[in-house]
């Protein structure tokens, strides 16, 4: 990572990396997600978390806590060779090791989609009550993440067209989300000013600490909202118990190999061979 991205991050608990996926890569993850049948599911349901079996929760609506659908038959991982290739991106690989540590692992991903107006998705997390999970921490001049997550862009995100929004600085925050704050859609002034939207073109990748508080803010967007989350643990760290999410007898290349592998501690190799670096 460049100083100045090092630096953001730390600040903000999160970064954009612009330009990541070429037009000939994004036009194949579309073709994908929609031979995955979220279109079609997005004419009937305006929000959607997809990429999980149906059997994956016990709702037999797959309705989340939220209000939110989760429509899919399968693992994204199991969508196509355009959604695997993202596992261990080669622009991403370098800011992954920076941001989580040289033997980091895939937990899990999954994609978020939205079409005309949806509701929000309530702000989560922050660095207290602490949570050793989903924690961040600066010692020693590195950074350490017990979980990033990278979320591609597929469409067009405009800076009032909703989404991914974040308190800034909240990874590092003493004290909790005060309770007497009120929810994205009823944000009055003051608080509104605090809550950082991010636009993203296609392509670009946001990359944040799942420790900084953040949700999504109701989708307003001409177009549909379509992103891919893959979400990165320490490589000691499980987090989903069907971790890394994907179905067996896919090919993967040594790289991919090492980000898709178990949570275990005692010689663990980086990611990056040393002739990789």
């Amino acid at each position: 990572m460049r100083e100045e991205e090092r630096y953001l991050f730390d600040l903000n608990g999160y970064i954009v990396v612009r330009s990541v996926l070429t037009e000939p890569e994004l036009d194949a993850l579309r073709a994908e997600v929609r031979g995955a049948g979220v279109e079609d599911a997005l004419t009937t349901q305006k929000y959607l978390h997809a990429g999980f079996p149906r059997d994956y929760y016990d709702d037999a609506e797959w309705t989340g806590k939220d209000g939110y659908r989760y429509s899919s038959e399968s693992f994204v991982l199991d969508w196509g060779p355009a959604v695997r290739s993202l596992v261990a991106h080669p622009k991403l690989l370098k800011y992954l090791s920076a941001l989580v540590g040289p033997d980091y692992r895939l937990d899990h991903a999954y994609g978020v989609f939205s079409r005309g107006r949806t509701t929000s998705h309530a702000l989560h997390n922050g660095a207290t009550p602490f949570d050793p999970t989903q924690m961040y921490v600066c010692r020693d001049g590195r950074i350490h993440n017990s979980m990033v997550v990278a979320q591609f862009a597929l469409t067009q995100v405009g800076p009032n067209d909703g989404g991914f929004c974040c308190l800034p600085g909240s990874h590092k925050s003493n004290f909790p989300l005060p309770s007497e704050m009120p929810a994205l859609e009823e944000l009055d002034d003051e608080w509104s000013a605090h809550v950082r939207r991010v636009p993203m073109n296609p392509g670009d990748v946001l990359i944040f600490t799942e420790a900084v508080t953040h949700g999504a803010m109701g989708w307003r967007g001409q177009g549909d909202r379509m992103a891919l989350l893959f979400k990165y643990c320490q490589g000691a760290l499980q987090w989903e118990k069907d971790s890394p999410f994907v179905s067996p007898g896919h090919e993967w290349n040594p790289t991919e190999s090492r980000v898709m592998s178990g949570p275990y501690a005692g010689g663990r190799l980086p990611v990056l061979a040393e002739n990789e670096e």
